[in-house]
């Protein structure tokens, strides 16, 4: 069938009416066949009609008048077979009609006959069989004998009163006839017996061909008829239709692949079919550009909506595929090549707790719509987004669901500020509390080292009471030092911003821990940025911020290990950068996030306070700053004090 698609209009048109034409034609052909057939068999019987009549004609003019004639002036019991046997002398007549007529054949034939030569043959016995069984009168039929078909034509034979004067008893039958024939056969016969059959075979052969000559004729003569017919109309056709209708597709074409615009019009030649289907197209072609011209506007402004939204905007079909995503799905994927996306990820893929999405699409189809549905989705780089989902079902113009369309909000910085809003909230609930224990532990250690004071000048140097009391003074130092860092983490002291050197003031910091870098065998080496300008800083406070930093530093590196302490700044926004980097044990990332609660340590018992970390994050938030924590177990720790590069630090309290 692919063949015929391929075919143009005018061949398969013409295909087709040939097609119909030649079948009609053929079959026309076979009528006229037939028809003419059946006229030669009807002209046959009429023939073998007459030759009945003339041989019936001659049988009664010899029993009517020459028989009896000849019986009263021959003598008696005389009989001549030529002028008195119906048989002998129909026989002798068609021999000499045979003569002119060489293919035709007559044949009259009895059962058990006078005359041997009149036996009947296998066709003869039916016919006789036939006649008797169903009381016929004559038969016609073609049959093919000896590779030649006949016309027969067969009538039955007879006995009629007449003839029982010869064929009946022998006694009574003339004595020439007996002496002649004997009695064999041919006597005994009754009225009404029918005893043989005539016939008359006429060849057909020749007028079959003659007829399938001029069918055969006729049909080519038709055939070359159609052909020129067909060539004719096809030119004219060609002429009027086929061009105009092609120059209208070709130009149809040229609108499509891009050649000609919407504005282009096909010139109307015609008032006819053609010229109709020609301004029919004009104005299909003022539809479309019409249509264009308002898709186009409308695609422009939901394209600007979509690529322009700064939240995540979605599209995926039935199965999850993402089907589109705007500039900010990108970026928030952390995806620059559009294609690793869709067609290649599914909805699924990126949600972090498959159940969440099994969720999330229940209530989709519970209600059609999700609104604000809080979960994790994962970015390209496996890194977790917290996000807001508000998604609705795609409909097909039947009602199907085709896919969903989702708007993907990230809450990840939204998040983070409200951990940080606990946090803060309670390390000042911690630092209440921190400041109520101060107090009340402040007053009975002091009491204890008055007390221990003065036991100790009352007693000698050898007494083994004072080294007791000694390590009751020393103990009640350490408590007394706790309770002060307590005081410091809670006091609210005040800040008094002075415009000064960061680098000078980190120096000076390094210069005050330079035994224990000694002692130790740390490299402390130090790359500044002469672009960092000078700040506005409490100097007391931000001395002790970069001392906790250094000093957990040196404690966190083995024997000659090594610290960075580096700077820069960004001019927008305009921040200041100092960052102490060690290559010491890192930080595990499960302990990450509590380096800045109070009071936690991982430190042995008596080496820290949990203290130093939480007041230098307080100190540097009261200089609108923050600490940045890097770490990696085993490589190493970073931390970065971000500060603003405003002079204009307003005096507060921290």
């Amino acid at each position: 069938m692919k063949p015929l698609r391929d075919m143009s209009l005018t061949t398969k048109f013409f295909l087709g009416i040939g097609f119909i034409v030649i079948f009609f034609w053929c079959l026309f052909n076979v009528l006229i066949y037939f028809n003419l057939k059946d006229t030669s068999i009807n002209q046959t019987y009429e023939k073998t009609d007459i030759l009945f009549s003339h041989i019936q004609a001659t049988v009664q003019y010899i029993r009517k008048q020459v028989r009896p004639k000849l019986f009263h002036i021959l003598p008696e019991d005389s009989f001549i077979p030529e002028a008195m046997s119906v048989s002998f002398m129909n026989k002798g007549i068609m021999s000499e009609f045979k003569k002119s007529f060489p293919d035709f054949e007559y044949r009259r034939v009895a059962i058990n006959p006078m005359n041997p030569r009149n036996s009947p043959n296998k066709l003869d016995l039916r016919y006789i069989g036939l006649f008797r069984n169903k009381k016929i009168e004559k038969i016609r039929e073609v049959v093919k004998q000896n590779g030649k078909r006949y016309f027969i034509q067969a009538r039955p034979i007879v006995i009629e009163k007449e003839c029982l004067l010869c064929h009946g008893d022998p006694a009574n039958a003339p004595v020439s006839l007996v002496r002649l024939y004997g009695k064999k056969g041919g006597f005994y016969r009754n009225a009404g017996e029918i005893i043989g059959v005539e016939s008359i075979a006429i060849p057909i052969d020749e007028a079959f061909l003659q007829i399938k000559g001029l069918v055969f004729s006729i049909f080519l003569t038709g055939i070359v008829g159609v052909v020129f017919l067909f060539l004719s109309v096809n030119y004219y056709i060609n002429i009027v239709a086929v061009k105009p209708i092609k120059d209208v597709s070709r130009f149809f074409k040229s609108v499509v692949k891009g050649e000609k615009d919407l504005d282009t019009r096909v010139e109307v030649a015609s008032k006819d079919e053609i010229g109709e289907l020609a301004e029919a197209f004009n104005r299909m072609m003022a539809y479309l550009k019409n249509s264009q011209d308002k898709m186009k506007g409308s695609e422009l402004k939901y394209r600007r909506i979509f690529e322009g939204s700064k939240d995540t905007i979605l599209i995926a079909d039935c199965e999850g595929f993402i089907q589109d995503v705007n500039p900010a799905g990108l970026e928030l994927f952390g995806c620059e090549d559009k294609s690793n996306l869709i067609r290649h990820k599914t909805f699924y893929d990126i949600f972090i707790n498959k159940d969440d999405y099994t969720d999330f699409l229940d209530r989709m189809k519970n209600v059609g719509f999700v609104k604000d549905y809080e979960t994790q989705l994962r970015g390209i780089d496996g890194g977790l987004i917290d996000v807001l989902i508000t998604a609705n079902f795609r409909r097909s113009d039947d009602g199907e669901i085709c896919g969903f369309e989702a708007i993907v909000k990230d809450i990840s910085e939204w998040k983070r500020v409200q951990d940080r809003l606990k946090e803060a909230d309670r390390l000042a609930s911690i630092g209440q509390l921190a400041a109520g224990l101060a107090h009340e532990l402040n007053n009975p250690l002091g009491i204890i080292l008055g007390y221990s004071g003065i036991l100790m000048k009352e007693l000698r140097e050898k007494d083994g009471v004072r080294s007791d009391i000694g390590v009751i003074s020393r103990n009640a130092e350490t408590c007394k030092r706790i309770v002060e860092d307590l005081l410091k983490f809670s006091r609210r002291t005040e800040t008094r911003p002075e415009l000064l050197d960061i680098h000078r003031l980190v120096d000076g910091v390094v210069e005050m821990l330079s035994y224990q870098v000694e002692a130790k065998g740390v490299d402390i080496a130090r790359k500044y940025s002469s672009s960092v300008p000078e700040v506005m800083l409490d100097r007391e406070k931000m001395r002790q911020v970069f001392m906790n930093i250094i000093v957990n530093a040196i404690q966190a590196v083995s024997p000659g290990g090594e610290i960075m302490i580096e700077s820069n700044c960004n001019k927008s926004p305009s921040r200041i950068f100092i960052s102490v980097r060690d290559n010491g044990v890192g930080i595990p990332e499960e302990i990450r996030g509590r380096i800045f609660e109070p009071f936690f340590t991982t430190k042995e018992p008596g080496e820290g306070t949990g203290l130093g970390l939480s007041v230098s994050y307080g100190i540097v938030k009261e200089h609108h700053g923050d600490i940045i924590v890097e770490s990696e177990v085993g490589r190493g720790s970073t931390f970065t004090v971000s500060l603003p590069m405003e002079r204009g630090v307003r005096s507060g309290h921290v």
